[in-house]
């Protein structure tokens, strides 16, 4: 075998072994594509359970404020009915001291039902 022979046996295991690097590097060059789609795809589904969590969260503290303020309103409205209850109540003490009529009724007999109101 001439040179020339070996010099094109050189040259075409050179090239064969470009070939073949370029060959390995478009592989791994298509792998690296799928895996950014994949990590495209993965952040996109990440935000959008960020976004729902998030929606989730306003709704809750919404629904927390709102349950505040219908929480400090029924405690205003027992207060107010409190305080109608006890001076009702004094009403009828001093209704008591200041009307017979009204005391000789209630040194009657009074119905039970009556005295269990009375004496709260």
């Amino acid at each position: 075998m001439g040179i020339r022979a070996y010099i094109a046996l050189a040259v075409l295991l050179a090239f064969m072994g470009l070939g073949g690097v370029a060959l390995y590097y478009r592989a791994e060059a298509a792998d690296a594509a799928k895996e950014a789609q994949q990590a495209i795809a993965d952040k996109d589904k990440a935000v959008e359970a960020n976004t729902a969590a998030q929606n989730t969260i306003s709704a809750l503290q919404e629904q927390s404020r709102l349950d505040s303020r219908l929480t400090a309103s029924l405690v205003e409205e027992m207060r107010k009915i409190s305080d109608g209850l006890a001076e009702q109540s004094q009403q009828i003490d001093e209704l008591e001291k200041s009307n017979a009529d009204v005391r000789a009724y209630l040194d009657t007999v009074v119905p039970a039902d009556l005295r269990k109101l009375r004496q709260r």
